[in-house]
C-alpha cells in the first residue's frame, strides 16, 4: 500500500530520494490485475521531482461495436511539484495567471505528497477515451428487417397459396 511521503522525512534520506515498488489495486480504479510498478520521489530544494512507471490490464468497451475487451495500460510519467507556501485565501473567481508557475502543482514546505492519489490521478489520465477493440472493427452490424406488410392481406395470401 502506498503511503504519503512527508517532505521533512524525504530531506533526511540519502540523496533526498525515496523509491517505492508497489503491486496493488487502487480504490475507484477498476483493473483486472494489480497495478505494478515503481515510483521515485526526489527533494530538489524548491521543488519535488516525481516519476513513475506502472502497468496493469483494464477492461474497456469498444467505441465502435460496444464489445468489451482487455487493454494493457502502461504508464511512464514525470512531474515537478513546487514547494511553496499556500495562498492565504481562496483564489478569486476570475483569476489572472501571472506566469506559468501558477499552473504547476505545489506543496507546502511542511507538507506531504499523497503518492497513492498521485498514481490514481495519472492512471485515470492515461486511460484512452476512445479505442476500437481491433483495428478492423466493423462497428455495430445492423441487419435489415423484413418488411412487415399489412396483416389484412394475410387471408388473400393464404388463398393464393391454396390455389397455386
Amino acid at each position: 500500500m502506498l503511503k504519503p511521503i512527508r517532505l521533512s522525512d524525504l530531506r533526511q534520506l540519502p540523496g533526498q530520494t525515496q523509491e517505492v515498488r508497489f503491486r496493488q489495486f487502487f480504490a475507484g480504479f477498476e483493473s483486472l490485475t494489480p497495478v505494478e510498478g515503481s515510483l521515485q520521489v526526489s527533494h530538489r530544494g524548491h521543488f519535488v521531482e516525481v516519476s513513475a512507471q506502472a502497468r496493469t490490464i483494464v477492461t474497456l468497451t469498444c467505441h465502435r461495436c460496444l464489445q468489451q475487451f482487455n487493454h494493457r495500460l502502461e504508464l511512464d510519467v514525470e512531474e515537478i511539484i513546487l514547494i511553496r507556501e499556500p495562498s492565504p485565501g481562496p483564489p478569486p473567481l476570475e483569476l489572472e495567471l501571472r506566469d506559468e508557475e501558477d499552473l504547476l502543482e505545489s506543496l507546502p514546505p511542511d507538507g506531504e505528497l499523497d503518492v497513492e492519489d498521485w498514481m490514481y490521478q495519472y492512471l485515470h489520465l492515461e486511460m484512452p477515451s476512445q479505442l476500437p477493440c481491433r483495428p478492423d472493427c466493423p462497428g455495430i452490424v445492423v441487419e435489415p428487417a423484413a418488411p412487415a406488410g399489412d396483416p389484412r392481406w394475410a387471408p388473400l395470401a393464404a388463398l393464393l397459396k391454396e390455389i397455386s
